[in-house]
């Protein structure tokens, strides 16, 4: 039987700054919706954006910006009725109200955001916006969590969420867009990991410099826009790297499926991931990936298989494992292949509808 599903996020997949969390909402959404559920979906916008829009079978409204959504959210539930609501944390805030005005919600956990906050906000926001997470079990003390990784329901069960609600549903990877291709003819790296702080953008270019002239013709392409861009090209220019580094901005999804299906190498450094979305698309392209040895990432990179994780921040070790790559990489191109084709976008929806169904029918 048909659901009508109401899907809350700050974002949504045609926003500017959409990334990974986006990514999974159009991927399980357009499913669900094709399976016959009617899905709404309230979020913030932007500038200029339009206040009503249809994706792909995803009805989409917007209410300003990030507490547009959680002050639209009471008119919405008091002039419709929804078998389930999807609330979505992928920005800490919590939708309090839905706990309060329906009895049949999902929290969508993606990642502890107490460890990627310093440095992006204030201290004393930081501060309060962990001081919020710690009350998750309390807003959501009955409520069925959905998280992605190993680490996110170790973090759950710490912040004193029952073990019992906790569901794991891995993201999937879209094998039509992420597929291998002619290598370049000389290495590459590739990051494209995101412009952010705590996505540390900055650790590809450090390892770029410790690999110079030890690899001839080695070149860096940077994906991407966002806050830390600027800082990242003056690193650049400090380290004399210019002509060894492409700055490409924001690429469409065909362009960055291209540049890193080319690429030899992916780069990851970010401190904390819910799960690691663009380590599995490079491995789908048959790219593997050097990584830093954190939350999200120990589900992702398989050691030896599709890429290598090292201590967190120890560069040296990083450069080294990018050298075992890039010296002999047609086996990790290979291996990388095989560990994305244990994920599937269709097999993670219908992981989501079963838990939607079984959840609405209670």
């Amino acid at each position: 039987m048909p659901l009508n599903i109401l899907w809350l996020a700050h974002r949504d997949p045609l926003n500017p700054k959409a990334g990974g969390a986006e990514r999974t909402i159009y991927e399980v959404c357009t499913r669900l919706a094709k399976k016959g559920h009617k899905i709404t979906l309230l979020t913030g916008g932007w500038k200029g954006c339009r206040a009503r829009e249809d994706l792909d079978g995803i009805a989409i409204f917007r209410y300003g910006k990030n507490l547009g959504p959680h002050l639209a959210l009471p008119i919405f539930l008091l002039k419709n009725k929804y078998d389930i609501i999807v609330n979505d944390l992928g920005h800490a805030v919590p939708w309090v109200l839905s706990t309060f005005m329906s009895k049949h919600n999902i929290v969508f956990f993606r990642h502890l955001h107490a460890r990627s906050l310093p440095g992006q906000v204030n201290p004393l926001l930081a501060k309060i916006i962990t001081s919020v997470e710690k009350c998750y079990f309390l807003i959501y003390r009955r409520t069925p969590f959905v998280t992605e990784s190993s680490t996110s329901n170790a973090d759950l069960k710490n912040l004193g969420i029952n073990e019992e609600l906790i569901n794991i549903i891995p993201p999937g990877v879209n094998r039509d867009l992420f597929h291998p291709m002619e290598k370049s003819t000389f290495p590459t790296m590739v990051y494209f990991g995101g412009m952010r702080r705590y996505k540390r953008p900055e650790e590809s270019v450090y390892l770029l410099k410790n690999l110079i002239g030890r690899l001839e013709g080695l070149k860096l392409i940077i994906v991407g826009t966002g806050p830390q861009l600027v800082s990242v090209e003056n690193l650049v220019k400090d380290m004399k790297l210019q002509d060894y580094v492409t700055f490409t901005g924001r690429l469409d999804e065909r362009e960055l499926s291209k540049v890193v299906a080319t690429s030899w190498l992916n780069i990851h450094a970010s401190v904390t991931e819910g799960w690691g979305l663009s380590i599995i698309e490079a491995s789908a392209a048959g790219t593997p990936t050097v990584a830093y040895n954190v939350p999200g990432v120990v589900d992702t990179v398989e050691n030896g298989i599709n890429g290598i994780r090292v201590k967190d921040g120890d560069r040296y070790a990083l450069a080294r494992s990018a050298l075992e790559i890039l010296n002999n990489p047609q086996k990790w191109w290979s291996s990388s292949i095989e560990v994305a084709k244990k994920y599937s976008w269709d097999k993670t929806a219908e992981m989501w509808d079963r838990l939607i169904r079984e959840i609405a029918d209670k």
